[in-house]
């Protein structure tokens, strides 16, 4: 009965985990194209934030504009104006400032990222990783960005996506408290439990 208890204490422990996290992550769909912002962690004493963009239904059905080919350049707005000093993201180049139809201007509150030759891995699918740093400590857990994006293909006249997107972010300290507690307690009770059919068999 004891051990009963031991793993229901520990299901509650891990559904309420679930519950402080998303149960699907928030995105931007624009043109048919669905892009994803996640905050995978924070570095460099809260100063750098390394993110990933995820990007999926590349030239598909629901693709308005198909022949996508590659990237041009895609940019945020600073987590506070002026704050972001430096990025990195493989295959690209970080500048200060915005994104037009003719690649980063270097205007606005905004940070660029270009790339003239990055093209598409292939399928649907696309996730470009990146890491900013702020002067700023603490920022990331906050900014609400907005997005561009600009596309390469045989489209001559894609629509430079220019609008909100979400981040989604890493689990809380809490929920990673709350997880851990759960599994420990179903790996305590499943490992007694073992203990205690060994020694009856043995008596047996």
């Amino acid at each position: 009965m004891r051990r009963v208890f031991k793993i229901a204490l520990a299901t509650a422990a891990l559904g309420l985990a679930a519950t402080t996290t998303p149960a699907s992550a928030a995105v931007l769909v624009a043109d048919g194209i669905t892009y994803s912002l996640t905050l995978d962690s924070i570095t460099n004493g809260g100063l750098t934030g390394d993110f990933t963009l995820a990007i999926s239904g590349i030239n598909t059905a629901s693709d308005t504009e198909g022949g996508r080919t590659g990237i041009t350049a895609f940019a945020f707005t600073d987590v506070t104006p002026g704050d972001i000093v430096s990025g990195t993201s493989s295959g690209f180049t970080w500048m200060d400032g915005g994104l037009s139809a003719s690649g980063c201007d270097g205007s606005g509150g905004f940070f660029c990222f270009a790339n003239s030759g990055y093209t598409l891995p292939g399928g649907s699918t696309a996730s470009i990783d990146f890491s900013i740093t702020s002067n700023t400590t603490g920022s990331f857990a906050s900014w609400a960005p907005d997005f561009k994006i600009d596309w390469a293909g045989t489209n001559n006249h894609y629509d430079l996506v220019s609008l909100p997107i979400p981040v989604n972010g890493v689990p809380e300290p809490a929920t990673w408290a709350l997880m851990m507690l759960g599994f420990g307690g179903i790996g305590m009770a499943l490992r007694r439990s073992r203990r205690r059919s060994g020694a009856l068999l043995q008596v047996a």
